[in-house]
Order: structure tokens, then C-alpha cells, then sequence
């Protein structure tokens, strides 16, 4: 395919507009057109683009799977993306359970603490909290409380570890080392528990030990041939969003929800968007293909903004430096299928142009992230 100046693909000649908009649609929770089958270079493009997004894999409803994904895609795609789907959904299961006795004893120490990111993305805009899943669990205390928030994890059954570089398994954490990484970053080192589960079905068993038709599917699970694989719940404990952004306004404006029969405290829906706007736009302009399934939170998100938490959001992204990172970010929403508010439109009409002698570096507009995220230029 070739870009022209119109196409939102812009230089993302690898995909085509059908497996482009396919990708974004799905990760968004939007409906596709499943009355015909795709290409074959397509139907890879597809499970390709959902396997980078994996993290949002296991809100995808089975229906999808018995009706749409078996039309749209070619066999093989097909069965790649359902095993994929199966086991990372088991890992999200798993870690999720491992870490809900730890928000439970946060709620009763009275600590003051909030979920990040991903981990409340879940509880605020899915069915379930594990159909947002990640590598890891964030929580943000107040730097004061941080000795008592890692206690606590700690009393849940988790451990400071570091990853072996060749076994890819973490191990007892070196104290001088996590000290010496720590001082120099807002969060603790990795807090990890080996989640051992016993009651999987054949049927995500064999999703899991596919290991051989599907590699990619074994970075989630250890030991996959015994009968009771295992896998890693990991918990992140965070001082700070950033070296330049505090937590306590955050935690200050942060509430209770319930989801089924848990519940935690998460942001409000300005300081959520404001901390997914951040990580989208920085991640995006420093890496290649990392943090597109980001946009699936703040899809869900955004339209459900109204003018009073839209306000507050912006004011939010103006104290930080974070505009241009919010206009980048927000114009790509309708590409995923939602339509925004009109508070938001006028935002991202508003801030089109930058201020008149700005500086790009002074003001952080490092430009569109878009490309970067799809693992272009």
C-alpha cells in the first residue's frame, strides 16, 4: 500500500487499511465487519497486530471467537489467535487471584494507596479485572508509606527478585543492587510470587502446551508438560508516575469501585486518562511497537468523559507539560471506532496549532508517536 498525506496509516505501508482498522477496531472492543473472509496477508496481519496487544486478548469475547474470528480468518490464523487468547487469559486469571489478597490488605491497613495503569484500567472499564492484564500489577503509595506497602505485599507472599538473564526465571533479588536501582527510580524492584494452578481444563491445557505450533505462548507459562503448570504474579509498588510527576494528587482524588465481588481503589477518570495519555505518548516517542494496547484503555475511556472531568484532565496534562502528548494521542481515538465528545473534539482543534514562539523541546512536543507504536517511522 502506498501512504499518501491523507492516509492515518501514514507510513505503516505494511498493513493495509482493512487489517489496520481490523486491529484497532478489536483491541477497542468496537465491532468489525464480519461478513467476509480477509486476505491472507491480512489474516496475519490481524493476529500479529492482536498478539502485540496481548494485554487486552483476554477481553475478547468468545462469541468472537465462534462467530467472527472463525470467518474473517484463515485457519491457521485462526487457531494461533484462539491459543493465544486461551492461555493468556489463564495467566491473567491466575496472576489477578494472586494479587487480590494484597489489595485486600491494602484496604484494611489504611494505607492510602491506588491501582495504576493497566491494573485499573480493569476495574474501571472492563467486564472483568483481569481482561486487562500485564506483566505486572501497579500500585502507587505516598513515598512515606512505602516501607508498610511493601510489607504488605510481602505478608501476600511475594518476593524481592531479579530476572536471570539466561534462565529468564527471576531469583532472590541482590540487596545492594536493588538499593543502589531503587534510589534512582520511583518504584520498588520486582515483588514476585510463583502462582502454581491446578485446576485448568484440557482444553487451556492443550492451549498452553501448543508450545511447539506456537512458541510465543510459552513466555507466560513455566513447566508446561507437568500437570500443573505455573506462572509469575508480579507486583510493582510506585513512589512516583514519573521522576517529574508525583503520586499525591493522584492519590488525594483517587476512590473505591467494585467490580463483581472485588473491589480497589483506583484514579479518577482524569488522573487515569492523564497517567495512560503519558505513558502512550512517552513510551511512544522513545520506542518502537510498545504501548498501542494503551489505546484500547483510553477508547473505552475517553467518551465516557464529561466537560467537568474533561476540564480536569486538561488541566492536568497543562500543569505537567503534557499538552502536545494529550492533542497526539486523543486525535486517534476515532480511528479505533468511538466517537468522542464535543469537549474533546474542541480540545484537539484547540491545541492543533502550538503556542506562537514555542519551543518543541521546552513544551515536550516531540511529535506524532503514531508511527513508532506500529514499530515504524
Amino acid at each position: 500500500m502506498t501512504a499518501s498525506s491523507a492516509d492515518p496509516v501514514g507510513s505503516l505501508e505494511l498493513l493495509s487499511r482493512q487489517a489496520y482498522r481490523d486491529i484497532l477496531y478489536i483491541i477497542a472492543g468496537t465491532a468489525i465487519d464480519s461478513s467476509f473472509r480477509r486476505s491472507e496477508s491480512d489474516s496475519r496481519a490481524i493476529v500479529r497486530g492482536l498478539l502485540d496487544c496481548w494485554r487486552v486478548l483476554p477481553s475478547l469475547p468468545a462469541l468472537m471467537f465462534e462467530n467472527t474470528f472463525q470467518t474473517v480468518l484463515h485457519q491457521s490464523d485462526f487457531v494461533r489467535l484462539r491459543n493465544a487468547w486461551v492461555t493468556v487469559s489463564a495467566f491473567a486469571k491466575a496472576q489477578f487471584a494472586a494479587t487480590v489478597p494484597v489489595i485486600q490488605q491494602f484496604q484494611r491497613s489504611g494505607v492510602t494507596y491506588s491501582l495504576l495503569k493497566g491494573a485499573a484500567a480493569g476495574y474501571r472499564l472492563y467486564d472483568e479485572p483481569h481482561m486487562r492484564t500485564s506483566w505486572d500489577f501497579d500500585i502507587g503509595v505516598s513515598r512515606r508509606d512505602l516501607k508498610n506497602a511493601e510489607s504488605i505485599v510481602l505478608e501476600a507472599g511475594f518476593r524481592p527478585v531479579q530476572k536471570d538473564s539466561q534462565t529468564k526465571r527471576f531469583v532472590p533479588a541482590n540487596r545492594k543492587l536493588r538499593a543502589a536501582v531503587e534510589a534512582q527510580h520511583y518504584e520498588l524492584g520486582f515483588l514476585a510470587r510463583r502462582v502454581k494452578v491446578t485446576n485448568l481444563s484440557l482444553h487451556t491445557l492443550e492451549a498452553i502446551r501448543a508450545v511447539a505450533a506456537e512458541p510465543w505462548t510459552h513466555q507466560f507459562w513455566e513447566d508446561v508438560d507437568g500437570s500443573a503448570p505455573w506462572c509469575y504474579s508480579l507486583v510493582d509498588v510506585h513512589h512516583a508516575l514519573s521522576l517529574d510527576i508525583d503520586i499525591e494528587d493522584l492519590l488525594s482524588t483517587s476512590r473505591i469501585v467494585s467490580s463483581g465481588e472485588n473491589s480497589a481503589r483506583i484514579p479518577n477518570d482524569s488522573w487515569l486518562a492523564a497517567h495512560l495519555i503519558f505513558k502512550v505518548y512517552w513510551e511512544g516517542v522513545h520506542s518502537y511497537n510498545k504501548g498501542l494496547y494503551q489505546l484500547a484503555d483510553l477508547t473505552r475511556l475517553i467518551p465516557r468523559m464529561n466537560i467537568s472531568d474533561f476540564a480536569s484532565l486538561v488541566s492536568t496534562l497543562e500543569h505537567y507539560g503534557m499538552i502536545a502528548a494529550g492533542h497526539y494521542v486523543l486525535r486517534r481515538i476515532p480511528e479505533c471506532g468511538a466517537i468522542l465528545p464535543d469537549h474533546v473534539a474542541v480540545f484537539i482543534h484547540d491545541t492543533f496549532t502550538p503556542p506562537a514562539g514555542a519551543d518543541p523541546i521546552r513544551i515536550n512536543d516531540l511529535g506524532d508517536m503514531w508511527a513508532k507504536l506500529w514499530g515504524h517511522r
